[in-house]
């Protein structure tokens, strides 16, 4: 703790420093190339080859033919390891102008000086009442914007309609009992009845947490009777062969891989799958349906948050691209694209668009009613590492009781 606190005081004195020998310079010829182009910067963690990444290429490509003097250089850096780089980044001086960031880290970075505070920017702008409020909060801190909120997600359970129909399956199950049994029969040779992400990943954390807030539980109550519970249910799911041991290596995106060879008769994931499940997996006949409930309904907030780098040299050009990115008729099509849900309250009631047409889609719109954000603090990123060696933990075997009463110690005091 001592050693994150030491670090993040380190990056603030950084960037102070860098901000004193910038003095807010942005002059042309620093934000151009030798072609006379103003050059944006842009880090993401969106998989090659995703629908999501398809969907940032798009909005690069048609800015790019819409504003001819801006040219983009994007760099792909994996989820796992872009908090890393950031840090890196900052103690460095080597930031790019703009970051996709996952909603939940906002914050943090944010308080590590990382993010340039654009509250002038959205009052100015004044459409940050346009947008779903758990979303737009995502993006502030200490009541400053330090980002927008560019789309939303939920996760909900797909399943294959032929495996069910093979177990003679008829129902969709709706409680843990019945997900659970339903689980047990579909598993037969090499297949399992269910998938879900355990890497040791913030992927793990956003999947197991929506099994913790059905029991009634919440992360200030990880020792509670509650959350054993849920922990014990994934864990006995491995103990009964319907999830494989091999869950903890697994990342949203390999879990899709079960899923689309069969591997998997169920799996957990996100809207973000379904334009891929479409394209590449024609023959896959498939569905998606909510949650299943312990005591109540819940699923997890997701999505991403646009930011401007604090040092960024080009932050009037890059909060020109934000914007232009917020349009309804830009963002919606190139959600669609992406197989995202828009973070816009206006956009996500349009009838014009796959949210609201689509029967497998809308199942995701109506999942967001549940769905609650990790609204933990600043501190959050510790707070998940610790969640995941429990889940970790829990899938070797170890004893659910110990393992949650050693994790809950470490998570409280990381609370706001």
């Amino acid at each position: 703790m001592k050693n994150k606190l030491f670090l993040f005081t380190s990056i603030l004195l950084v960037i102070l420093l860098a901000a004193c020998n910038n003095s807010g310079s942005t002059s042309s010829t620093d934000n151009k190339n030798t072609e006379g182009k103003v050059v944006i910067k842009i880090w993401d963690y969106l998989s090659p080859d995703s629908s999501s990444s398809k969907e940032q290429k798009a909005l690069i490509e048609q800015y790019e033919k819409e504003n001819p003097k801006v040219k983009f250089e994007r760099t792909y850096i994996p989820f796992a390891d872009l908090k890393t780089k950031l840090l890196q980044g900052i103690a460095g001086n080597d930031l790019p102008d703009i970051v996709v960031i996952d909603n939940p880290d906002h914050q943090s970075f944010s308080e590590a000086g990382v993010f340039a505070d654009i509250t002038k920017e959205i009052e100015d702008w004044g459409q940050a009442d346009k947008y779903y409020p758990g979303a737009i909060e995502s993006a502030k801190l200490n009541d400053k914007y330090y980002g927008i909120p560019n789309n939303s997600n939920a996760l909900a359970i797909y399943y294959n309609k032929d495996l069910f129909k093979q177990a003679g399956i008829t129902e969709i199950p709706q409680t843990w009992e019945q997900f659970a049994e339903t689980a047990k029969k579909l598993s037969t040779g090499d297949v399992k009845g269910f998938a879900m992400a355990g890497k040791r990943s913030e992927e793990s954390t956003f999947q197991f947490l929506p099994y913790i807030w059905q029991t009634g539980a919440d992360l200030d109550s990880f020792d509670s009777p509650e959350a054993k519970k849920a922990m014990s249910f994934i864990q006995n799911l491995v103990k009964e062969g319907s999830l494989s041991k091999n869950m903890i290596n697994w990342d949203q995106t390999d879990v899709l891989v079960q899923f689309q060879t069969q591997k998997a008769a169920m799996m957990e994931n996100g809207p973000w799958q379904i334009p891929t499940l479409k394209e590449k997996s024609k023959d896959l006949n498939w569905g998606v349906f909510l949650m299943p409930e312990d005591k109540a309904s819940a699923s997890v907030l997701g999505g991403e948050n646009w930011a401007i780098t604090a040092n960024s040299k080009n932050k009037k050009e890059a909060w020109d691209f934000l914007k232009w990115t917020q349009q309804p008729e830009i963002l919606g099509p190139m959600h669609e694209l992406g197989g995202r849900l828009p973070s816009r309250e206006d956009l996500g009631s349009d009838s014009n668009y796959i949210w609201q047409k689509d029967e497998n889609v809308s199942v995701f719109m109506e999942q967001l009613k549940t769905a609650k954000p990790r609204a933990y603090g600043t501190k959050y990123p510790e707070i998940s590492s610790y969640i995941q060696e429990s889940i970790q933990r829990a899938i070797t075997e170890e004893d659910v009781n110990k393992l949650m009463d050693d994790t809950a110690k470490k998570i409280e005091p990381l609370l706001p």
